[in-house]
């Protein structure tokens, strides 16, 4: 009788998976190798000149791109030279001749005129505020920012009315708004409130002079400002709500 044939046992199976499974491994190593290393050429063999001669391809490739993607950039604008704050070229021509009159005009009015923007308008006004009126139109040189070439340019087209100047009763005026005359320091605001205060009424510009702090330059600026009309009955001269 032959014999029975025996078959494998499990520890013979699992060698057999595992010399399988080794030679699968080491066959897709070898294959990937020599995918990588390039027809077969090992990684350390490659030639300097083909690392140049791809250099050289990828090169072109760029500038190819990025002469494709120029045109749709947006141009850039060429730098601007900063704006003069006022221009003195010619104004333009009109059918008829502009005038404004300065103590008068808004800032709307001001601003036809030719070097007058918004910010130099509203300056403008706010000084005359103060001021109580243009009396000179020199007195624009005050103003912040106003230059004497802009007040050439623009005095052809200027009227000045001064009949409606505002004035100090500098026998009322309380402290703050004397004060706040742009010719008058606060010190010295005080000092005639002060006088006032021990029975001093001014009556003429002598009467100024005599304060301390006073000084000519300032009686000068201030001269077609001041009224010398006397002290209103029941009102006090050291009030500050004036």
């Amino acid at each position: 009788m032959g014999q029975k044939k025996q078959s494998p046992t499990k520890s013979q199976v699992v060698g057999i998976a595992w010399i399988t499974a080794l030679f699968i491994l080491l066959a897709g190593f070898l294959f990937f190798s020599r995918r990588g290393g390039g027809e077969g050429v090992p990684n350390d063999s490659i030639k300097v000149s083909d690392i140049a001669k791809l250099a050289r391809k990828e090169d072109s490739v760029y500038r190819s791109r990025r002469a494709h993607a120029e045109p749709r950039r947006r141009p850039q604008e060429p730098a601007r030279a900063e704006e003069p704050l006022y221009s003195t070229e010619a104004a333009p021509a009109r059918k008829q001749p502009l005038r404004v009159e300065l103590n008068a005009a808004d800032t709307t009015a001001l601003m036809l005129l030719h070097g007058i923007g918004p910010a130099y308008a509203q300056r403008i006004v706010r000084y005359r505020e103060r001021l109580g009126g243009f009396v000179d139109m020199s007195q624009l040189l005050e103003v912040y920012g106003f230059t004497p070439a802009l007040l050439e340019h623009i005095a052809p087209y200027l009227l000045l009315d001064t009949l409606g100047i505002r004035k100090i009763s500098i026998n009322n005026i309380g402290l703050k708004a004397l004060a706040r005359h742009p010719y008058v320091e606060y010190y010295q605001a005080r000092d005639i409130v002060n006088l006032r205060a021990h029975g001093v009424v001014f009556e003429t510009e002598e009467d100024l002079r005599a304060v301390p702090s006073m000084a000519d330059s300032t009686l000068q600026r201030l001269r077609p400002y001041l009224d010398y009309a006397p002290a209103a009955v029941g009102t006090k001269n050291t009030s500050d709500t004036q």
